[in-house]
């Protein structure tokens, strides 16, 4: 423990001293193993000393051997402060009066948030919790455990996959995940499958309606793929085409990637601010005066006192500020080419959809400019070509209307 703070705990004075052997009675000090500090030497026969609240009692017999004389000049510590406080009763009262107060009305919920919610009115969550006996200006202890009151509300709440109760010093917040609900499918009208880009078939299977290519053809954007026009001329059925057709499309990317990378590195340095948490707030106690880094990585450490399994709403916390420099990696141009063509591989897989597939890729002209890698590449991917479109009533007219007069 700090030195310091173990004087202050014990308490400690500061003497004048006055008599023959001043410096004898240092050494009668340090014989008898008596601490004492800042020793100073103000004239002939005359000086000053701290010395320990306890340690004060045993100078007696060592003034009478030294014939020296003392003067209680200043007094620290806290038992000096509990003497001053038992002076000041109500001060000491209105102090307790406001602990009490700001502990009680850290027991007490004022706020109750909703997070995750998206398609279940917030509303109807709240009027379930209340019923559960969560509501503003309830006691934190009548609410009971967080555990069961998030198990009540997930089976009162409909279509909710998980619910959560988090209680911080005067917030409840309940976290939602909703369920995943089927979508209602909606009546179809009879349609056909076309093609959605310029592409080449590599694989086509209609489970409803008529296949009008093959593997290996070559389409344009919004040919037919899947006809939803069943039978011939006289016998004619329309259905809803279905089924699955993936083809090979190309795309031109312009891919840019920087040869030197930067990223943030810790010196070693940091500084800390202590902070006194009373319920929800943070009372910041030190580090008002430390000058803030240019480039910082926080982490915050927060301990609350608890007694067996009850918390109670006063803690402390340290929020731990380390200084960090942005370091420069150079990366060699085959490096910078790959973390290029990755970056652009994952954008053409997330614009695409998640069963496209890279079957390869050519670059078409690569320089570098400032710094930077510049390519055009082509990606040949196979996608999902297929897309509905409805039949229009010109295509099931018969042949002598469609042709005209």
């Amino acid at each position: 423990m700090n030195a310091q703070l173990v004087r202050y705990i014990r308490g400690y004075v500061k003497l004048n001293v006055a008599g023959p052997s001043f410096e004898e009675l240092i050494n009668r000090l340090v014989q008898e193993n008596v601490p004492a500090w800042d020793i100073r030497r103000s004239g002939e026969g005359r000086g000053e000393f701290l010395i320990a609240l306890p340690d004060y009692f045993r100078l007696k017999p060592l003034l009478k051997e030294t014939g020296c004389r003392v003067r209680t000049r200043e007094r620290h510590g806290f038992p000096f402060f509990l003497d001053k406080l038992g002076k000041r009763k109500w001060f000491v009262a209105g102090a307790a009066a406001f602990l009490i107060g700001m502990y009680l009305l850290a027991q007490v919920v004022w706020t109750v948030q909703v997070d995750g919610n998206e398609t279940i009115p917030k509303e109807h969550i709240l009027q379930a919790a209340s019923e559960q006996g969560i509501y503003p200006l309830q006691w934190k202890i009548r609410m009971g455990d967080p555990g069961v009151l998030a198990d009540r509300l997930a089976r009162t709440i409909p279509n909710v996959a998980w619910v959560g109760v988090d209680v911080q010093g005067t917030t409840v917040t309940i976290r939602v995940v909703e369920a995943t609900v089927p979508e209602k499918r909606i009546p179809q009208n009879p349609r056909h499958l076309v093609s959605t880009s310029d592409a080449v078939i590599t694989r086509i299977i209609a489970d409803r309606g008529v296949p009008l290519v093959g593997v290996h053809s070559r389409v344009k954007r919004g040919d037919i793929l899947i006809s939803g026009i069943l039978g011939d001329e006289e016998n004619r059925e329309v259905v809803v085409a279905e089924g699955d057709v993936r083809g090979l499309v190309w795309y031109e990317y312009n891919v840019q990637a920087p040869i030197a990378k930067q990223h943030k590195a810790l010196t070693g340095e940091s500084r800390s601010t202590f902070h006194l948490v009373l319920g929800g707030r943070a009372l910041q106690l030190s580090g008002y005066w430390q000058k803030p880094y240019a480039n910082e990585q926080v982490e915050t450490d927060r301990k609350q006192l608890r007694f067996g399994p009850w918390t109670a709403p006063i803690g402390w916390m340290t929020v731990t500020h380390r200084e960090a420099t942005i370091v420069e990696e150079t990366r060699t141009v085959a490096e910078a080419k790959e973390t290029g063509l990755a970056n652009a591989r994952a954008d053409l897989i997330a614009t695409l959809g998640g069963n496209t597939v890279i079957r390869a890729e050519k670059i078409l002209h690569e320089r570098t400019d400032n710094g930077k890698v510049v390519m055009n590449v082509l990606f040949e991917a196979e996608v999902d070509l297929a897309t509905e479109r409805p039949i229009l009533e010109e295509e099931l007219a018969p042949p002598d209307k469609k042709d005209g007069p």
